[in-house]
C-alpha cells in the first residue's frame, strides 16, 4: 500500500497508563517496526501488529492514543489482507480501522483508511468507488493540516484524471503540482514521477517518460513502496513497447515480475503476469506468453472476478486464436464473458463477445458466429465504442461470406464498415478492410470506386510502415538517449558517491566534535581529581588507540611533576617525581617548551626515556595541560602499534587535555575552597554554639533564680521556725502558717523546675540522635492520622478543625517518629501563633507525590500570617515572638535539623500577613 512512510502514528507522546512503562515502550517500538514492515515483510508485520493488538488491553494505554494505536494495527491487518487479495477480509478489517479512527476524531488515520479503499475499489474495479475515496481520503488530510498527505493524494487524483482525459486534466492541473521532485520526499516523488511519466508518454514524449518512469520506481523502492514501483516498471514496458523497442520492454515487465515474485502478492504477481505475457504475444513469442498467462490463472484461481483475471482470460484467447486453437480460445472467451457480465466490466465483455464471435467463426459455426457478433454489435453502439463496431461490422461480413451470401450482401456489410471507419476521427481503417471492399467493388463493376478503395488501401499501408519506420528511428534514438541519460546518471551516481563519502567524513568529524563536547561537560563538570582521571581513563580509549596513559600535575613549588595518574594494560602505577628542567624527560620538555608532540611521526624515542621492563611504545603523544599561559601538567598517552597517531588523533587528543586542564584546575580550586568552607564553617559553629548556650542560660536564668530566690525564703523562715521551737513558744496558728508558706515555696520550685526541665529537653533535641530512631517502612496517611489523634484534645479546646488529604496507599521508607515530632511541632506552632485573638481556625495537612522518588507533604493555616521580618528569621534557634509567654525559639529549628539530616529533605515557608502560613515539607520517598 502506498501509504506515507511515517504516518502520524501517534500525535504527542504516548504515556502509559498501566501495565509498567518498560512492557509499553516494548509494545510502542513493536508496533512501528510493524507498521515499517508492512510492505517489506508483510508476514512478520502480521504477526507483530496482532501481537501489539493482544497486549493492549493488558497495558491500557490512555485514551485517545491507545485507541490510535489499536486503528493502526488494524490497518496493518487491512493491508496485508490486501496484498494477498483476501478482499473481504481486507475491507472488514478497514471498517474496524475506520470505526476506531472516527470514535477519537483522527482525521490523520481516516485519511489513511480512505486510501486502503481507494485500492480495494482498484482491485475490485469499481471505478466509481476508485474516485470517491480518493477524493475522502483528500478532504481528510486537509482536516488533519497533513500537507505531505494532501499533496501525494493529489498527485494520484491528477494521474486518475490524465487517464481519462489527458487534455482536460493538463488543462485542469496546469501549475497546481510541482514540475520537479527535487526537495520532495520519497513518497511524493515517486507518486509526482509517476503523474509526469504518464502525461509525457500520452503526449508521446517517450524519452521524457521513460525517465521519468524511472526516477519513479528508483523513488518507490527507497521509500518501500513496493506496489507502486511494480506499477512504474510495468508503465516502462508498455513506453518501451509504444516505441517498438520491445527488448527493453520486455526487460522492465519482468523486472516487475521479479519484485511481485519476491514480495509473494498474487494480485501483483497475476497482473505483472499478464501485461508481460501480452507483451510477448505482440512481438510473436506466442509459446511464452501462453506459458505466462496460463500461470496468471493459476496464481489467482481463487479469486475469478478479479480484474487481473479477466485481462489473462482476455490474452489467453487472443494468443489461442493465432495459435490457431479455436475452441480452446471459445472456451476462454466464454468464461471471459460470464465473469465481466458477474462483476459488471462492460469493456472486457465486449472484448470478450467478440472473441466468441471470431472463434465460432474458426469453428464454422457461422450461425451462432452471427448472432454472437450482432448482439455484440448492439452493445458496442450502446457504449460508443465506434472501432469495436468496425470490427464486428468486418466480422459479421467475413460470416456472410463464409455462409455463401451474394456479392451485393458482402459489399454493403464492407461498405458500412470503411464508412464508419472514415468517420472516426484520427482512425485509419485496416488496409484488409479496404482491400476486400476494393474487391468486391471490381466485382460489382464498379471500377473507379474500386480503385480509390485499393489506392487507399496502399496509402495505408504505406503509412503504416513508414508509421513502422518511424518507430523504429523513435526507439533506436530513445534507446540512444537513454544510453546518455544512463551515462550521465552514471557520472552523477559517482559524484554522489564522493560527495557522500565526503559529507561521511565531515559527519564523522561532527560526530566526534559532539562526542569530544559531551566528554568536555562530563569532565569539566566533576570537582574531585580522581573522578577527573577516571573519566578521562574512559573516554580516552574510546576515541584514540591507548595501552599506557599517564598525568603528572606541577606540584607547589612548581619545580617538579608529580604523577597523579598512570594505568598501563589496565595496571596501576605511580612513577617518581621528575624535576622540570631534566633533560631526558619528555613530560619535563613539554612544560618548559609549553607545546605537544608525537614521537614516532615528529621523532623516534631516544633510549633513555625508556623505563626499564616496560613494553616499548612505538607511537607516543605528549601535551601540556595549560589554562591560557598557565601550565598546570603534563598529559601522555602511548601504544606499541606503528604510527598510531596522526593529526586527526594529535587534535582528539589537543581537546581532550584542554578539558582535563579546566577540570583539574577546578578540582584543585574546589579543594582549596572545601578547605576553607571547612575553616568557616567551624567558625560558624562556635559563634552558633556561643550564641545558644548564651540562650539557654538567659531562658534557664529565671525559673533557676526565682527557685534560689524562694529556697532562701523558705530556708529563712525555717530558721525563724525553729528558733520559736527552740523557746517553746509554738500555737497552733505559727505550726499552721509555717505549713502553707512551705508548701507554697515548694510549688513555686517546683513549676520553675518543670519549666527549666522541659528548656533542657527542648534543647537536646536540637542535636537528633540518629541510634534512638527505628529505620521501617510506614504509610504516610497512617502516621498524619495518628498525629491526628494523639493531637485531637488539645485541637479541640482551641477551637481549631485539623482536615487531612493525603491519598491512601502512599508508602516511605525512613524514621516515621522523626516525621511525627516534626508535624506534631508544626501543628502546636501553628495552634500557638497562628490563631491569636481567634476562637477558631482551619488547618489543612496535605500531600502530593512529585516525579518518582519526592512527595510534598504541606501544613496550611487560615491564621493571622507573618511579617517579612519574622519569615526571614522562623527557623533560627531561640528566636520567638513569644518570650516570656511560654515560647522558647527551639521548635522550628528542632524541624529544620530533623528534616534536612534525619530526613533527608527540605522545609520551606510561605507567608503574608493576615493571609496564613504554609509549610511544605521535601521528602525523598526513601530517607538517606
Amino acid at each position: 500500500m502506498d501509504w506515507l512512510r511515517r504516518p502520524a502514528l501517534f500525535p504527542g507522546r504516548v504515556t502509559p497508563a498501566g501495565g509498567g512503562a518498560e512492557a509499553s515502550l516494548s509494545v510502542l517500538s513493536l508496533a512501528r517496526r510493524a507498521w515499517t514492515e508492512r510492505q517489506q515483510d508483510g508476514h512478520q508485520a502480521l504477526l507483530w501488529a496482532t501481537q501489539v493488538l493482544e497486549a493492549l488491553p493488558g497495558l491500557a494505554l490512555a485514551g485517545k492514543q491507545g485507541v490510535q494505536l489499536q486503528g493502526r494495527m488494524t490497518l496493518i491487518l487491512a493491508e496485508v489482507h490486501l496484498q494477498h487479495l483476501r478482499l473481504d477480509d481486507a475491507e472488514q478489517a478497514a471498517a474496524q480501522a475506520r470505526a476506531l479512527f472516527a470514535a477519537v476524531d483522527d482525521a490523520c488515520g481516516l485519511a489513511d483508511v480512505c486510501w486502503l479503499h481507494h485500492m480495494l475499489a482498484a482491485d475490485r474495479g469499481d471505478t466509481q468507488a476508485l474516485r470517491q475515496s480518493l477524493q475522502e481520503a483528500l478532504r481528510h488530510a486537509e482536516r488533519a493540516a497533513e500537507p505531505e498527505r494532501q499533496l501525494y493524494f493529489r498527485i494520484v487524483m491528477a494521474r486518475s484524471d490524465m487517464l481519462q482525459d489527458a487534455e482536460q486534466a493538463r488543462q485542469a492541473w496546469a501549475g497546481r503540482l510541482p514540475e520537479s521532485a527535487e526537495g520532495l520526499s520519497s513518497m511524493c516523488a515517486a507518486a509526482l514521477a509517476d503523474y509526469l511519466g504518464v502525461r509525457e508518454g500520452l503526449l508521446s514524449h517517450f524519452a521524457a517518460s521513460a525517465n521519468w518512469f524511472e526516477l519513479g520506481f528508483e523513488q518507490a523502492l527507497a521509500s518501500g513502496q513496493l506496489r507502486r514501483a511494480m506499477a512504474l516498471a510495468s508503465n516502462l514496458g508498455f513506453t518501451f513497447t509504444a516505441a517498438s523497442d520491445y527488448a527493453r520492454a520486455i526487460d522492465w515487465l519482468q523486472r516487475g515480475l521479479a519484485l511481485a515474485r519476491k514480495a509473494g502478492w498474487p494480485g501483483s504477481i497475476g497482473l505483472c503476469l499478464a501485461q508481460t505475457g501480452e507483451a510477448m504475444r505482440r512481438v510473436g513469442q506466442v509459446a511464452a506468453a501462453r506459458e505466462l498467462l496460463q500461470e496468471c490463472l493459476d496464481t489467482l484461481d481463487g479469486h475469478p472476478v478479479s480484474r487481473t483475471i479477466l485481462l489473462a482470460l482476455s490474452y489467453l484467447g487472443q494468443v489461442e486464436l493465432d495459435s490457431d486453437h479455436a475452441p480452446q480460445a471459445l472456451a476462454l472467451f466464454e468464461t471471459l464473458v460470464s465473469r465481466a457480465l458477474q462483476v459488471g466490466s462492460t469493456d472486457l465483455r465486449l472484448d470478450g463477445e467478440l472473441g466468441r464471435a471470431r472463434s465460432l467463426h474458426r469453428l464454422h459455426r457461422l450461425d451462432d458466429a452471427r448472432g454472437v457478433a450482432q448482439a455484440a454489435l448492439g452493445l458496442a453502439q450502446q457504449l460508443q465504442q465506434q472501432t469495436m463496431r468496425v470490427e464486428l461490422l468486418w466480422l459479421l461480413t467475413a460470416i456472410a461470406r463464409s455462409a455463401g451470401a451474394t456479392s451485393a450482401v458482402v459489399l454493403e456489410g464492407l461498405s458500412e464498415a470503411v464508412t464508419l471507419a472514415g468517420a472516426i476521427e484520427g482512425y485509419r481503417a485496416p488496409p484488409g478492410l479496404l482491400e476486400e471492399a476494393a474487391e468486391a467493388l471490381a466485382a460489382a463493376g464498379r471500377h473507379e470506386e474500386a480503385y480509390a478503395h485499393a489506392r487507399r488501401a496502399a496509402l495505408v499501408r504505406r503509412d503504416s510502415l513508414s508509421d513502422e519506420a518511424a518507430k523504429r528511428a523513435a526507439a533506436l534514438h530513445l534507446h540512444q538517449q537513454i544510453e546518455a541519460m544512463s551515462a550521465e546518471r552514471e557520472h552523477l551516481r559517482r559524484l554522489a558517491e564522493a560527495e557522500s563519502a565526503r559529507a561521511q567524513a565531515l559527519e564523522d568529524a561532527h560526530q566526534v566534535l559532539t562526542h569530544l563536547s559531551r566528554i568536555g561537560q562530563e569532565i569539566t563538570a566533576e570537582l574531585v581529581a580522581e573522578r577527573v582521571f577516571e573519566a578521562l581513563e574512559r573516554h580516552v580509549h574510546a576515541l584514540l588507540p591507548v595501552s599506557c596513559m599517564a598525568i603528572y600535575l606541577l606540584d607547589e613549588t612548581r619545580t617538579q611533576l608529580v604523577c597523579a595518574f598512570g594505568v598501563e594494560e589496565a595496571q596501576a602505577f605511580v612513577d617518581p617525581p621528575v624535576p622540570v628542567d631534566e633533560v631526558h624527560s619528555y613530560c619535563a620538555r613539554c612544560v618548559r617548551e609549553r607545546r605537544g608532540f608525537v614521537l614516532g611521526i615528529d621523532e623516534r624515542p631516544h633510549e633513555e626515556s625508556q623505563v626499564p621492563g616496560t613494553s616499548e611504545m612505538h607511537s607516543v603523544m605528549f601535551s601540556p595541560l595549560m589554562i591560557s599561559e598557565r601550565v598546570v601538567g603534563v598529559m601522555t598517552v602511548q601504544t606499541p602499534k606503528v604510527a598510531a597517531y596522526g593529526h586527526r588523533e594529535e587534535l582528539i587528543f589537543a581537546s581532550l587535555c584542554a578539558y582535563a586542564a579546566i577540570a583539574l584546575d577546578n578540582a584543585r580550586a574546589y579543594l582549596r575552597l572545601s578547605e576553607l568552607q571547612r575553616h568557616v564553617m567551624a567558625q560558624e559553629k562556635l559563634a552558633a554554639l556561643g550564641a545558644m548556650v548564651a540562650g539557654v542560660a538567659h531562658e534557664l536564668n529565671t525559673p533557676i533564680g526565682n527557685s534560689l530566690l524562694v529556697a532562701s525564703a523558705l530556708l529563712s523562715d525555717a530558721r525563724d521556725f525553729e528558733t520559736q521551737v527552740q523557746r517553746g513558744a509554738l500555737r497552733r496558728s505559727d505550726w499552721q502558717l509555717h505549713a502553707e508558706r512551705t508548701r507554697e515555696g515548694l510549688e513555686v520550685i517546683e513549676r520553675c523546675m518543670d519549666t527549666a526541665a522541659a528548656l533542657v529537653r527542648s534543647f537536646k533535641q536540637v542535636a537528633v540522635d540518629r541510634s534512638a530512631e527505628q529505620r521501617r517502612p510506614y504509610e504516610l496517611l497512617e502516621l498524619c492520622q495518628q498525629c491526628q489523634q494523639s493531637l485531637g484534645l488539645m485541637l479541640r479546646r482551641a477551637g481549631v478543625h485539623l482536615q487531612l488529604s493525603v491519598p491512601q496507599g502512599l508508602m516511605l521508607q525512613g524514621y516515621p517518629g522523626a516525621l511525627s515530632q516534626v508535624l506534631v511541632i508544626l501543628i502546636n506552632n501553628a495552634v500557638t501563633h497562628a490563631f491569636e485573638g481567634r476562637e477558631q481556625g482551619r488547618l489543612l495537612l496535605e500531600s502530593q507525590l512529585v516525579g518518582l522518588d519526592q512527595v510534598h507533604l504541606s501544613l496550611s493555616d487560615d491564621g493571622v500570617g507573618m511579617s517579612e521580618a519574622v519569615l526571614r528569621r522562623v527557623f533560627e534557634p531561640f528566636f520567638t515572638t513569644k518570650f516570656g509567654q511560654g515560647g522558647s525559639g527551639l521548635g522550628l529549628s528542632i524541624c529544620l535539623n530533623i528534616v534536612e539530616t534525619l530526613l533527608g529533605g527540605r522545609i520551606r515557608v510561605s507567608s503574608e500577613p493576615g493571609q496564613g502560613s504554609r509549610f511544605v515539607l521535601e521528602l525523598p520517598l526513601v530517607a538517606p
